[in-house]
């Protein structure tokens, strides 16, 4: 191992994976939702489709980032990390909820 080598312990490479797609899945529901909703009400425009699909890619990152890091809580690795990335892909399934209830409410 040479002086520039730089070593990662093993067991924090799945919960930093965690915590780059919660960030990256949470931003990119943001955007899409608000950029697809004024997308939607934009007459002139081609319609809101590829906001919706870009939307549910992004969720699809959030529910992969809350898979791993629920498994690596239990399996006791980097919990610092995977608590965090469980906090940050946990809220963006809060808002959903949220908007929803307050929509038919």
């Amino acid at each position: 191992m040479s002086d520039t080598d730089v070593y990662v312990s093993p067991s924090r490479v799945p919960a930093t994976i965690a915590l780059i797609l919660a960030v990256v899945g949470a931003a990119g529901m943001a955007w899409s939702f608000v950029t697809g909703i004024s997308a939607a009400l934009d007459a002139s425009g081609s319609g809101a489709t590829p906001y919706v699909v870009v939307f549910l890619v992004a969720a699809a990152l959030v529910v992969a980032a809350l898979v791993i890091s629920i498994v690596c809580l239990a399996r006791g690795l980097a919990r610092g990390i995977a608590g965090l990335a469980l906090l940050i892909a946990l809220a963006p399934v809060v808002a959903v909820i949220v908007l929803r209830v307050v929509a038919t409410a």
